[in-house]
């Protein structure tokens, strides 16, 4: 369903695959299991449209604003949760200016 990638602190791009099931939320965390990822660090819920967006039915797209966010070479775990209730994991990790991507 979502694929590996590389990007950039301008945003990130994750081609997925919807099969008609559209993204409702995104949790962030990182790996220490505790701590909440993204610029709403106060929930690990992360906000559309200042996080993530998908508007089309061929990517997710993580913003400037949540990459940036992010502490430098530490995994994020995100959890996109679908309207239908379904959920798949990712996970980030920006090194620098570079951002990687890739399915749990």
């Amino acid at each position: 369903m979502l694929s590996n990638v590389s990007g950039n602190t301008n945003g990130l791009t994750i081609p997925t695959q919807f099969r008609g099931d559209m993204p409702a939320t995104m949790e962030g965390k990182y790996d220490d299991g505790s701590s909440n990822a993204g610029p709403s660090a106060w929930t690990s819920y992360q906000q559309w449209d200042t996080a993530f967006s998908a508007y089309t039915d061929d990517s997710i797209k993580l913003t400037s604003e949540f990459v940036n966010s992010l502490k430098d070479g530490s995994r994020v775990t995100l959890t996109f949760h679908f309207r239908s209730g379904a959920t798949a994991t990712y996970h980030v990790t920006r090194a620098g200016s570079t951002v990687n991507g890739t399915t749990a």
